[in-house]
Formats: C-alpha cells, sequence, structure tokens
C-alpha cells in the first residue's frame, strides 16, 4: 500500500461521514490515532511534557482518589534499561521521553496512617481501580501528545518483568508499572496506515450485549486482515503442537493462538506468568 493510499484516520478507512458541525480537532485526533514504533533523536518542544502530564493528571479518577503515579523517564542509559526489561523494543530508547503510568496505592496507605487510621482497602476492587485510574490518564497523555503532533505507542510489555522495572524506577510497595507511553517525533516511513478494528456491531451494543450476527462480522474482518497481510511475519508459534495447514491466518486464528495459554500474550513462558504473585508481593492483594 502507498503512502498516499494509506487511511490516515478511522473515519477514512471506515467511509465514516460525520456533520460538519460534529467532526472537530479532538474528533480528528482520536481517529487518527496510530502506534507509532520508530522515533526521531530530537527532544520534545519547549512546554510539551507539562501540557501533557495536565491533560494526563485532569484525567477522571474514581472518588478523586488519585490512585496513580506517573514516572517521566528522559534518561538515556535508563531508557535502554527499560526497553531491555520491556521486551528490547528499541523504539523505547529512541524516544526522548518515556511515560510509566502506574496504579499506586502506596500514597492512600500513606495518607490513611497519617490521619491515623488503619489501611483496608487492599481488595481486588482497589488493584483494579488503580489500574483504570492509571489507564484513563495514559490516555489523555496519549491524546495531548498526538494532538502537538506527536507520534505515540502505549506499551504493556513494562509489565514483562515487574520486579526489575519496580527496582529501576526506585517504586515503593504498593507501586505497579501498568503501561509505558513512548513520546516523540516520529521517523519517516514509520506510519503503516490506520489498523482496522472490529466491526463497531461486534464491540458497540444498543442497550442490551447482542451476538446474534458475531460470526458473519468475524469472517468478514479475517478477510479484511488477511487481505492486509498484518500478520506476516508476527504468526504465533504453538510449541509442542503441529502447524496447521489449509486455515488462513487472520485475526481469529492469530487471537486464538495468543489465548491458548496466559503466557503467550508476554510472548514467552517465563513472563507475567506468576505476576499474581508478584502483585501480592508488592503490595496489592487479588482477594
Amino acid at each position: 500500500m502507498s503512502k498516499k493510499n494509506k487511511p490516515s484516520s478511522r473515519l477514512e478507512l471506515e467511509g465514516v461521514q460525520l456533520p460538519e458541525y460534529i467532526l472537530n480537532d479532538t474528533i480528528e485526533v482520536l481517529t487518527s490515532h496510530e502506534s507509532i514504533r520508530g522515533f526521531l533523536p530530537k527532544p520534545l518542544p519547549e512546554g510539551a511534557m507539562q501540557a501533557i502530564t495536565t491533560a494526563a493528571r485532569s484525567a477522571p479518577t474514581s472518588s478523586n482518589l488519585q490512585a496513580y503515579s506517573i514516572i517521566i523517564v528522559q534518561d538515556e542509559q535508563r531508557k535502554r534499561r527499560l526497553a531491555a526489561l520491556s521486551g528490547n523494543q528499541n523504539f523505547i530508547s529512541e524516544a526522548p521521553a518515556f511515560l510509566i503510568f502506574c496504579s499506586d496505592i502506596f500514597r492512600l496507605r500513606y495518607v490513611t496512617a497519617r490521619q491515623g487510621y488503619q489501611f483496608s482497602a487492599d481488595t481486588l476492587e482497589m488493584f483494579l481501580l488503580s489500574s483504570v485510574d492509571a489507564a484513563l490518564a495514559l490516555q489523555n497523555a496519549l491524546v495531548a501528545a498526538e494532538s502537538l503532533g506527536l507520534g505515540t505507542v502505549p506499551v504493556g510489555s513494562i509489565r514483562n518483568n515487574p520486579k526489575a522495572v519496580a527496582e529501576e524506577l526506585g517504586l515503593p510497595v504498593g507501586v505497579f508499572a501498568v503501561a509505558g507511553l513512548a513520546i516523540g517525533f516520529e521517523r519517516e516511513g514509520v506510519r503503516r496506515g490506520t489498523k482496522p478494528r472490529l466491526p463497531k456491531q461486534v464491540t458497540v451494543h444498543n442497550e442490551t450485549y447482542s451476538f446474534q450476527e458475531l460470526e458473519q462480522h468475524l469472517q468478514s474482518y479475517d478477510k479484511t486482515m488477511i487481505s492486509r497481510r498484518t500478520y506476516d511475519g508476527r504468526r504465533v508459534s504453538l510449541a509442542g503442537e503441529p502447524e496447521k495447514h489449509g486455515i488462513e491466518y487472520g485475526w481469529c486464528e492469530h487471537t486464538a493462538r495468543r489465548c491458548t495459554r496466559p503466557e503467550t500474550i508476554a510472548v514467552s513462558a517465563s513472563l507475567r506468568e506468576n505476576l499474581k504473585q508478584i502483585l501480592e508481593e508488592i503490595g496489592f492483594s487479588i482477594r
């Protein structure tokens, strides 16, 4: 696909026509997102980081607990070490800034003790709450950065080595790195065009959940992803199982293989396999 033919937004890709009074700059930024995995050795503009973090801090937060923290990493050596801990993804060290969004109950524990009470909110709900807070802040930061003409990519593989990442970032007990966000000016040629999503009939439901037309939409989406050769060179291997023949490798096959066992989500069996145990060791409860 030539550069001029690459869809620059989901609106263009899906042929969505919005009224002029609805289509504003915010909608255009949101629907034009594409993960960027190649950055120029160029610093962020002055004031950009303050704008991005202020936008992140303006995200919704449950009960105003603000159970998250953001670590800004710009040191070249630390970015390289974090890249190595995150699956050797070089774009992390290329980006001028790498932000790590953490669920944070350390501060809540401190405030509770400071006020003379015992912290008893060590439940699964608190882990979910703090993780959602962190994710909302990340999304605000992503949109803010892209509105400034910068490229971004969220990085879930920061969870590959939680203890090593915590040590690198000096995270106290009760703080967990949920996801990273690489930010910078994109290198030429890294864009591949907006990636198709599942049809809205699959993920957007009116009033009640519906799966009446799920199969036909999955088949349609598979054909789209196969025709784009999306998974060429990215096939998930099934260790110990014979390779299937005669099956077209699209989204369904790729997704199914990734879900055959939990660890394949993180590529290696040694990564994220014991995440529950690690979370409990660093101060979160999954009860």
